[in-house]
């Protein structure tokens, strides 16, 4: 028990992801799930773990809600384009397809973006809702902002600090950000990357070999990680595949403008006033983005880009939303949706 959530940590086998493992003993999963007997289920997994679920449900039909997080099937396409066109359209289809099976058997579906209902769409599912992620405000908070942390990675006091928070992986589009930053004055940017991942050695082996570049490893404290926010200048997301992007909104809730990528999740949460939107895979279009933001008033900016993430995505807020979906679903027959 963890106060009022009861934690239950079940086997499973490693994936090319660190820390992500493959749940198989699927059975099991699925009685636990029974003899808890919940009202609603809430599946986060898009891998193996739903089959549990449905497991679970196929007595009772507890109503069970999708959220469809990660765009699997574009990320797929991402990860295999080495391979040509054909066979990278063919790992698309077959994400799809896969997708389909699971997004089809839930109850609701839930989007974290307008965007993604064409994806679901095609997957042939009819029952869905969008709704954003949510942040903590008084966690992440410009008031975190620390010199400490600037003066023990001794960063000069002038240069504008660029962050990369998140997966260190293909489907990130991490390329973008380097050949946007070989192209920027090094005495005048460095550029911190804190994650995990299949990539993360080769991160590690790049930051070695370049001064500007620091690479930080996987910061598992929460706090630390909105000192770490809060101390940068700008945030960078270079990927088009962000289907909302969690790093994206606690850095804005931290105070930093974002320079994205047009057309992805990213763009759906940064106006204009807070951050610039760059060309998908173009590293020059990219550069000149984080130089533009960099001529910013950074310092009155926090209050802004602050603001922003607590009035309008605080899990205050966002949780009522969801809760409200979750009643409408346990109230209302499958197949009706709960959303207006």
């Amino acid at each position: 028990m963890q106060g009022r959530s009861k934690v239950v940590v079940v086997r499973g086998l490693p994936s090319f992801y660190p820390g992500i493992r493959i749940a198989l003993n699927l059975w099991k999963v699925a009685d636990i799930v029974e003899r808890e007997r919940p009202d609603i289920i809430e599946l986060n997994c898009q891998y193996t773990l739903p089959w549990a679920a449905f497991l679970a449900t196929r007595q009772q039909r507890t109503p069970i809600v999708g959220i469809y997080h990660t765009d699997v099937p574009a990320c797929f396409r991402h990860m295999v384009r080495g391979a040509g066109t054909t066979i990278a359209a063919a790992a698309e289809r077959l994400a799809e397809w896969y997708e389909g099976l699971i997004y089809r058997h839930c109850t609701m579906t839930i989007v974290l973006n307008a965007g993604m209902t064409e994806r679901l769409k095609r997957l042939g599912v009819e029952r869905m809702c969008c709704l954003p992620c949510g942040v903590d405000p008084g966690t992440f908070s410009p008031a975190r902002r620390a010199q400490a942390l600037r003066t023990r990675l001794a960063i000069n006091p002038q240069s504008t600090v660029l962050l990369y928070a998140g997966r260190l992986s293909a489907e990130k589009e991490l390329d973008v950000l380097f050949d946007a930053y070989a192209q920027l004055p090094p005495r005048d940017f460095v550029l911190l990357i804190a994650g995990d991942g299949p990539d993360a050695k080769a991160i590690s082996r790049r930051a070695e070999t370049n001064a500007g570049i620091t690479y930080l490893g996987h910061v598992e404290s929460r706090a630390e990680l909105a000192t770490l926010y809060a101390s940068a200048d700008i945030l960078l997301i270079p990927g088009r595949h962000e289907t909302f992007g969690m790093a994206t909104l606690e850095a804005i809730c931290s105070g930093l403008p974002v320079v994205g990528i047009r057309n992805s999740g990213t763009a759906t949460i940064v106006p204009a006033e807070i951050g610039i939107l760059a060309r998908e895979g173009d590293g020059v279009d990219f550069a000149r983005a984080i130089s533009t933001v960099a001529t910013w008033p950074l310092d009155r900016l926090r209050t802004v880009c602050h603001s922003f993430a607590a009035e309008r995505y605080s899990w205050e807020l966002v949780l009522d939303q969801y809760v409200e979906v979750y009643r409408r679903v346990i109230d209302e027959s499958p197949g009706v949706s709960a959303c207006a």
